[in-house]
């Protein structure tokens, strides 16, 4: 019978499986031995586990909607050692890291298909001077209240010119009280 195991935490997976789902290290194969069929198999010796980190002590890094990007991103991780842990629903799958990785996770993780997770201190007010919808990753404009693609809404209040406070539509590049369009 064949299964893979994990060296560092000592866990037994399904074949399919490529990576542990507790601290991403490459699972190895395990094989019974065919030649000793009545030979007891050797336990490996006992090690206590050490107990898993508080789920509230990772924060998400990464989203995606598909499993591959979700795999990439992963693998990307391991590869830096930087220790995540993935989670998913029907809106997609998120990759989650502790705070002080961040920065770090944030580097390896640059240029990858799926939507980088950015501290409210980081990333403007959405609604008012666009960015990217923190729910799907779509691009949202300036002065929009709603995302585009999701319809999550994203602004308070529609953007209002530096200037004279007006408000600007979605499609106003230029304050139209102070830039009236016979200009």
């Amino acid at each position: 019978m064949h299964t893979r195991y994990c060296a560092s935490c000592d866990e037994e997976f399904r074949p399919e499986i490529l990576r542990c789902s507790d601290c991403g290290a490459e699972l190895e194969d395990r094989y019974e031995d065919e030649d000793a069929a009545g030979a007891p198999i050797e336990a490996p010796p006992a090690v206590e586990p050490a107990p898993p980190e508080p789920a509230e002590d990772y924060e998400p890094v990464f989203r995606s909607r598909d499993s591959a990007s979700l795999k990439e991103a992963a693998d990307c991780l391991a590869a830096a050692g930087i220790r995540f842990r993935g989670d998913g629903s029907a809106a997609g799958f998120r990759l989650l890291v502790r705070p002080a990785d961040m920065p770090a996770a944030g580097a390896a993780l640059s240029g990858r298909d799926g939507s980088l997770f950015v501290s409210d201190e980081d990333q403007p007010f959405v609604g008012v001077e666009g960015g990217v919808c923190p729910a799907c990753g779509a691009g949202v404009p300036a002065g929009v209240l709603e995302c585009p693609e999701c319809g999550l809404v994203v602004g308070a209040e529609a953007a209002k010119c530096e200037a004279c406070g007006s408000p600007l539509g979605p499609a106003d590049v230029k304050c139209p009280v102070c830039y009236p369009a016979s200009e």
